[in-house]
């Protein structure tokens, strides 16, 4: 891969008309996700982890804290938290009243800081929160055509960002009030960035790729992988001498860690048991279980596989720390105990699921009850993935073909599939990797645009010919 072919065919357009298209496109990807939070959620109040973060960020611009709301809440009204189990094995219940101000990290913190800080500001309903995901998905797809222009040429960037624009699963994240708006935003960014080290690594890139580094962490876990990889293949081809590549790396780790201290050291002092970035025996207990490696939901994740609180009283409850220790104990056991079964069906139909290679309608039926969608817009949005998803293989190939760059756009799918591979897939965990499906399926797409023009250029010209030679004789 190299930089001295960023475009097909070595063509570019004007600044200016370059922004103008793109402006309108963004424009265009505004009026699409306002008509379809005015369609399909504004009389709908948050649930799940949607409103996790809307009450979450309330309660941190109220003064409480970084604390589990629904604790806070509702205390322990949920039949799978309160009904418990002494030692004896003897069921009791367990009811406490809402006021319990418990530490969290169920979910990274940058997310619920942006939504407290748009509460402090005046955006504190649920619909206001969901129109700045809106807005925050407007500037990701006006980062995708930008991102798309430097990697592959403008012609490129603007049908990415086109496509974006109207791309179903982007829009039905963007109004769900969930992170996967900021994740849209931090992609391209974050490829930019990788991209420029890649081509000509420095101190400088490296630096700015820790700070990165840091805040994917904050925003989604598997965030924090990529710089390492992009590190790893740097290594692995031999990118640059071995000193720059060691020195980039040793900047990229201490930066990164600078940024994430705050939180890891919160987490290591205000629970029970020392935890770093993010809980993870909750959703590990819930996708390793009978339902996700032999019933329906194979691959899939299933909310009562997390079982019950141990709690023995009112006074006992256990933190989230102690929670999610025992939760995770409780899934290794499990995966232990089925690793045949884990390897060779779990994990591999978590990955096609997640691409939508396994029981696609399935998962499209489950995001209506998890994430309150539309089935026919979801539906919808399964064809508008299977054409971009097609067209980012062919449009890989020939990047790889030309020596553009590829490894750091190939990278998010591989983030995406390992995501799947140690939790579960569904639809919107892909989205970390569809900016990058976009570019590639827009460079496929122009590349072809291309091929197409050249051939009737040609047929023009053999005409030409034919013509000039039957007037001659």
């Amino acid at each position: 891969m190299t930089s001295s072919q960023l475009s097909p065919s070595g063509t570019q357009m004007s600044a200016r008309r370059f922004w103008i298209i793109l402006v309108v496109i963004m424009s265009v990807a505004l009026g699409v996700r306002v008509v379809n939070l005015a369609m399909t959620q504004w009389d709908h109040a948050p649930t799940g982890d949607a409103r996790f973060y809307h009450e979450s960020a309330n309660l941190l611009a109220d003064g409480h804290g970084y604390i589990d709301p629904f604790r806070y809440l509702e205390g322990y009204p949920d039949q799978t938290e309160r009904v418990e189990f002494e030692h004896f094995g003897i069921p009791i219940t367990v009811e406490v009243p809402p006021g319990i101000e418990q530490p969290t990290m169920s979910h990274p913190p940058l997310w619920p800081i942006i939504l407290a800080g748009a509460k402090l500001v005046g955006l504190g309903t649920s619909n206001e929160q969901r129109l700045l995901g809106t807005l925050l998905g407007v500037l990701g797809v006006g980062l995708i055509g930008l991102v798309g222009r430097k990697l592959y040429g403008d012609q490129v960037g603007l049908l990415a960002a086109g496509l974006g624009a109207v791309y179903g699963f982007l829009v039905l994240n963007d109004s769900s009030l969930m992170s996967e708006s900021l994740v849209v935003v931090f992609v391209p960014i974050a490829t930019l960035v990788a991209v420029r080290w890649w081509r000509s690594p420095s101190w400088r890139l490296a630096a700015l790729l820790g700070v990165l580094t840091g805040i994917g962490g904050l925003l989604r876990p598997e965030l924090i992988m990529y710089a390492p990889f992009v590190l790893l293949g740097a290594f692995l081809v031999r990118r640059a001498p071995w000193r720059r590549l060691v020195l980039d790396t040793l900047v990229v780790a201490v930066i990164s860690g600078a940024v994430l201290a705050p939180w890891v050291l919160r987490n290591m002092t205000v629970f029970e048991k020392p935890m770093t970035l993010s809980q993870t025996g909750t959703t590990l207990a819930q996708t390793n279980c009978d339902a996700t490696y032999f019933g329906d939901k194979l691959g899939y994740w299933e909310l009562f596989c997390g079982g019950v609180v141990p709690a023995s009283s009112s006074e006992a409850i256990p933190d989230e720390s102690v929670r999610d220790v025992l939760r995770r104990d409780q899934a290794i056991s499990y995966a232990k105990a089925h690793s045949m079964r884990l390897v060779t069906v779990a994990v591999p139909v978590r990955v096609l699921r997640m691409f939508n290679l396994f029981g696609p309608i399935q998962t499209a039926k489950y995001d209506v009850v998890v994430e309150g969608r539309s089935l026919r817009a979801s539906e919808f949005s399964l064809v508008e993935y299977y054409v971009i998803a097609s067209a980012a293989i062919v449009g890989a190939i020939i990047a790889k073909r030309r020596r553009l760059d590829l490894f750091v756009v190939a990278l998010w799918p591989l983030l995406v599939a390992i995501v799947a591979a140690l939790g579960f897939g569904n639809n919107r965990y892909r989205v970390t990797c569809e900016p990058a499906l976009l570019w590639l399926a827009a460079l496929a797409i122009y590349a072809a645009f291309g091929r197409f023009r050249a051939a009737k250029r040609n047929r023009l010209s053999a005409t030409t010919q034919n013509t000039a030679i039957n007037v001659s004789s």
